[in-house]
């Protein structure tokens, strides 16, 4: 059984989500002007069916219209989901309020970076995690993998971006970046066992290497900790940074 029938067999309400958040990633592919701008609508409508998803589904709530209001919606959920900080609620304010909406209802010709959107997307991927304790971005890849003729030459360079060798690199954050990258490691050992067959003289001790996973992980920064594989990946953002690293060493 396929990765997508599993979930649709487990977590039908989780179909659609994933659905919506593949076609984000079909048009952020795309070559459409204003294309972050549709990605940002379909990442908020995927954020507020997962919110109505999980508080039917997994808190039991009977929703009401009350809840077919954004605000009170958000503060439902914030109820029930009382170990997400307040800055990641902000966060998903700020983007809705700011950025989606008038996007939505007044400016087709604005668009937002790419930073900003991937910003946006963790944050979101980040909530839908603690809803439904799974990694969405996971099931997202697999439904991409079924739309391979979509791909163009960003998916190249992001791939050469995983190439990129920490040699060629002088900041430690930017060493572990290509490490984890490539590895995808459950501790420090791993990371040194790969800068060691990569020629690079960068040693870190646990303590060093989990300071800088720490402190740059959460839903804006390049780590995040997948608990159900208990291994450390790059985040979208931490992705996008190392295809920054690999462009400017070429370029060198």
């Amino acid at each position: 059984m396929s990765e997508s029938s599993k979930l649709k067999k487990q977590s039908p309400w989780l179909a659609g989500i994933v659905d919506t958040l593949v076609g984000a990633e079909l048009i952020g592919r795309s070559k459409i002007p204003h294309k972050n701008r549709l990605m940002v609508i379909l990442i908020d409508s995927a954020f507020e069916t997962a919110c109505r998803a999980y508080l039917r589904y997994r808190a039991k709530i009977q929703l009401s219209d009350g809840h077919k209001r954004r605000e009170n919606l958000i503060s439902t959920i914030k109820s029930k989901l009382k170990d997400i900080d307040q800055e990641v609620w902000d966060s998903i304010d700020f983007y809705y309020t700011e950025i989606r909406c008038d996007f939505y209802h007044e400016s087709a010709g604005k668009t937002i970076t790419d930073v900003a959107l991937l910003d946006y997307r963790d944050t979101v991927d980040f909530v839908i995690q603690k809803c439904f304790g799974v990694s969405i971005r996971d099931y997202v890849d697999v439904g991409l993998e079924n739309y391979s003729s979509f791909t163009d030459a960003s998916l190249a360079s992001s791939s050469e971006a995983l190439k990129t060798s920490p040699t060629r690199v002088n900041d430690r954050v930017e060493k572990v970046l290509v490490a984890v990258s490539a590895t995808a490691p459950t501790a420090v050992e791993e990371v040194n066992d790969f800068l060691k067959r990569e020629g690079d003289s960068l040693r870190l001790k646990a303590e060093e290497f989990t300071n800088i996973v720490a402190r740059n992980s959460g839903s804006k920064k390049f780590f995040f900790f997948d608990k159900q594989l208990g291994r450390w990946q790059l985040s979208g953002l931490g992705k996008f940074k190392l295809n920054q690293i690999s462009t400017e060493v070429t370029n060198g």
